[in-house]
Formats: structure tokens, C-alpha cells, sequence
């Protein structure tokens, strides 16, 4: 492979503004990506040559992701670092429509789901301390929990989505989200203890073990154990325990009315109605976090550098615990590649989009925070497919 050749065809590609818009373009992808990749892998940065393939087969990606910013109106935050190097990061849109503040690279953004991965870690520390193991089972701790949870469930149950509890926002069985958010007092939830009446009474869902099934409130209970265990606020333990850890100062559970400067309000697709009706007043165990491009790429760095837990807890937390499908897996809190390339954690929600991902052979960490329902969706696929794509 000739790889000057490829370079100028690339060149003369992206001058005469991608003739073919899919299939040739793609071919330029494909190419671009098997570049920097090896690149990357093999030391190819220190060289003059290696550096300036990487720096066309990172344009490549850039004039994608622009297009594809523009055409989907992104507003929100994508980050690229290759360790602590910067290989793009750029903010689109506004993080308050209304008086026009722009998203800056620095801005907070909610990131739903991807709050998990924290409360695992949570956990973990629990686990590192001597408070609680894998195997507890729940009826161990409290009599108080068994009539929403089968007592033989046991904490590596709970963080891998294998308990069977009850889930007060179940996505396999509600339908009419508009009606959901309504009934429910999300303003009068501070901690995750405030859930509480949402579970009582609640019977479980299947047999701990039987099956995987995605649970929202299996990480609720898990931020009601670190309540209870520690005698301190969910938020204020996660602040001391995680955010301080894995260095990420511009991380927390802030109250939505009281936001701190340079946090992104949240927008439906709209763009005119903001997401505060709908989400707890400070966040829980499975969602509610705001958190920064650069806090994320310090975390994927000090949870890979055993920083966070302990090297052994760090291992058993990253393996595969469940079987999605035949590519991807699920471990404690995070999405696997079951090749074990490729980490991820996700999350969306009214206001919402948002996925971040580590590359371990690379070390490579890409993050896209939107503050627009479903705003990261289009920009995913580039990203990522360009990455690690799935052929």
C-alpha cells in the first residue's frame, strides 16, 4: 500500500468536497481509519511521516463530523483525546437557547444513564473498604428490601442488571412516558432514599441470575445501600469517594434549579422546552449526573490505571458478566466489545444524548455530550464507526 498515494487521493477527495458522498467516502473513511490506527499502535507518532498521516486521517474524521454537526444542527460537545493528547474536541450550539450562551469545551452537560458507571464505582469503593462484597445478598442488609426484591439477590446481581428487581421506570413494559413523568413527583426527589415509595409493595420481576434486563432501579437501590451503609448523602459520598478519585472536579449532582455557571440546560427536540420537569431536583443512582468532556477522559484514564478501585476489583469490574449478544457484553456499570477493545457508557433521556467510549490498545477516549434529546445519535456513528468499526 502505497500510503502517499492514499494521502493525495484523500486530499484531492476532501478539495473537491466528496464527489461520492457515501460509498467513496466511505472507502476514504475505511482507509483513514486503518492510518491513525496503526499509527497509533505501532509508534508511528513519532515520526514526521506518522504524524502527518495522522494528521490527514484525523481531517478525514473532522470534515465528517462537521458535516454531519451541520446538517443535524448538534448542539452539545465532542472530545478525541490519544491519552492526554487532544485529536479533536470542538463545542456546537447553545447551552442556553433563550440568551444565546454558547457550549463551550469546558461546559456540563447531564449525561442520563452514563451515571451508572459512578455508582458502580460507588459500590466498588464500598467493596475495597471492607463495607460489602459481590456476594452480599440484599437480605443480608435490610429485612426492609425483601418485598420488592428477592433477598438472594446479591450486589453482583444488582450492578449487572441480573436481580430481577422491580423498575419503577421500566422500559421493557411502560409505553406512555408523557403520562409517566406527570404521576410521578420528580421535584420531592432528592436522594435515592426518596425513591423508597416507589418500590414498596413492588413484586420482582424474575428469579436473580435468570436473565439480564436493563434496570434503572436496580442502580436507585444501589445508591439507597451507599445511603445507608455510609450514613451519608448518596451525592455528598459520590463527590468524596469517585469524582475525587478518578479527578473530575467539574463533576456532580447539582439541584436543576441551581445549576453552577457553564451547564448546559437540556432541550427536547423543540429546542424551546427544557428538561427540568422531568428529572429528579438532584440526581440518583441510575441517572441525574452532569459532567465535562475533560472530566470523562481523566476518568476512562485513572479507572484503566486501577485509580479508582483496586487493581484485582477494577479487573472483575471490566469482565464480562452478561452476554448481550454475540459483540457486546455488559460488566459492572459499562458496555463491553467481548474482543475487549472497546469500553462504553451511554445514556439519553428527555435532554438528553449522550456516549462516551475507551479505546484500551489505543488509549484512545471520544466522548460526545448533547444537550438536544438524542442529540449524539448521527455523530455516534461517525465517531465511533471510525474507530472501531464493526467490520
Amino acid at each position: 500500500m502505497d500510503v502517499r498515494k492514499i494521502l493525495h487521493s484523500i486530499d484531492v477527495a476532501r478539495s473537491a468536497g466528496w464527489p461520492a458522498p457515501n460509498a467513496q467516502r466511505d472507502k476514504y473513511l475505511k482507509i483513514a481509519n486503518k492510518i491513525i490506527i496503526g499509527s497509533l499502535c505501532f509508534g508511528m507518532v513519532r515520526s514526521a511521516g506518522g504524524q502527518k498521516m495522522i494528521q490527514t486521517s484525523i481531517q478525514v474524521l473532522v470534515d465528517q463530523i462537521e458535516k454531519v454537526a451541520r446538517e443535524t444542527d448538534f448542539s452539545g460537545v465532542i472530545s478525541i483525546h490519544q491519552a492526554e493528547s487532544p485529536l479533536y474536541e470542538q463545542a456546537f450550539g447553545f447551552r442556553d437557547i433563550q440568551n444565546r450562551l454558547p457550549n463551550l469545551p469546558g461546559t456540563r452537560f447531564g449525561i442520563a444513564s452514563g451515571t451508572k458507571i459512578f455508582t458502580a464505582l460507588g459500590i466498588g469503593r464500598l467493596i475495597n473498604q471492607g463495607l460489602l462484597q459481590l456476594e452480599t445478598q440484599v437480605g443480608e442488609l435490610s429485612p426492609d428490601y425483601v418485598d420488592f426484591i428477592n433477598p438472594r439477590a446479591t450486589i453482583r446481581h444488582l450492578l449487572t442488571h441480573t436481580s430481577g428487581i422491580y423498575d419503577y421506570y421500566d422500559e421493557e413494559i411502560e409505553q406512555d412516558f408523557d403520562h409517566f413523568f406527570v404521576s410521578i413527583p420528580w421535584y420531592r426527589l432528592e436522594t435515592p432514599t426518596d425513591y423508597w415509595p416507589l418500590f414498596q409493595g413492588r413484586a420482582s420481576k424474575f428469579q436473580p441470575g435468570e436473565r439480564y434486563s436493563y434496570s434503572n432501579g436496580g442502580y436507585v437501590f444501589l445508591g439507597m445501600l451507599i445511603e445507608k451503609i455510609t450514613g451519608q448523602l448518596f451525592r455528598d459520598f459520590m463527590q468524596e469517594q469517585v469524582f475525587q478519585a478518578a479527578h473530575m472536579p467539574q463533576t456532580g449532582f447539582y439541584a436543576i434549579n441551581n445549576l453552577p455557571a457553564n451547564t448546559a440546560l437540556g432541550y427536547l427536540e423543540d429546542r424551546e422546552t427544557t428538561n427540568i420537569y422531568n428529572l429528579p431536583i438532584r440526581g440518583g443512582g441510575d441517572g441525574g449526573l452532569f459532567t465535562t468532556a475533560e472530566d470523562l477522559r481523566t476518568f476512562w484514564q485513572h479507572l484503566f490505571t486501577n485509580r479508582i478501585l483496586s487493581a484485582e476489583l477494577t479487573a472483575v469490574f471490566l469482565q464480562t458478566h452478561y452476554h448481550i449478544d454475540d459483540k457486546t457484553g455488559y460488566g459492572c456499570g459499562v458496555y463491553k466489545r467481548l474482543d475487549e477493545g472497546l469500553f462504553a457508557i451511554a445514556g439519553g433521556d428527555a435532554g438528553v444524548g449522550f456516549d462516551s467510549r475507551y479505546l484500551v490498545n489505543q488509549k484512545i477516549t471520544a466522548s460526545i455530550l448533547s444537550n438536544i434529546t438524542n442529540g449524539e445519535k448521527e455523530l455516534r456513528k461517525v465517531v465511533m464507526d471510525f474507530f472501531y468499526p464493526k467490520a
